[in-house]
């Protein structure tokens, strides 16, 4: 079911101005990292790593869907391909920094979300 919204939110905002907004997060993470960093701290909160945080859990989906979007339209890179990189680079981000800087990160990227 989460991925089938994934995609619909995917084509709804792949010719939205949001994806034309790829400037970097405050922590100067670009819009890839930023949604693998999004990723990252929602799936190490559902695994029980890092604790529950509501507010931040509400945003996740639309805010690692615009940065994706903010990756991967400019770029020309498909869906697919777009995934790919996501999981590719939060596999990277979860081996090598903490959870905690993960999610400062996460939410500063979320804060800096493209409207």
């Amino acid at each position: 079911m989460r991925l089938a919204i994934v995609a619909a939110l995917l084509a709804l905002t792949a010719c939205s101005p949001a994806a034309d907004n790829a400037a970097p997060a405050a922590t100067g993470d670009g819009p890839l990292d930023c949604a693998a960093l999004i990723s990252a701290a929602d799936r190490l909160i559902a695994d029980g790593v890092l604790p529950a945080d509501g507010d931040f859990q509400a945003q996740v989906l639309i805010a690692a869907m615009t940065h994706l979007n903010a990756y991967a339209v400019p770029e020309g890179v498909s869906e697919p391909d777009a995934f790919k990189a996501l999981n590719l680079r939060r596999g990277e981000l979860m081996d090598t920094v903490t959870g905690d800087e993960i999610l400062a990160r996460a939410k500063a990227c979320v804060a800096n979300t493209p409207n």
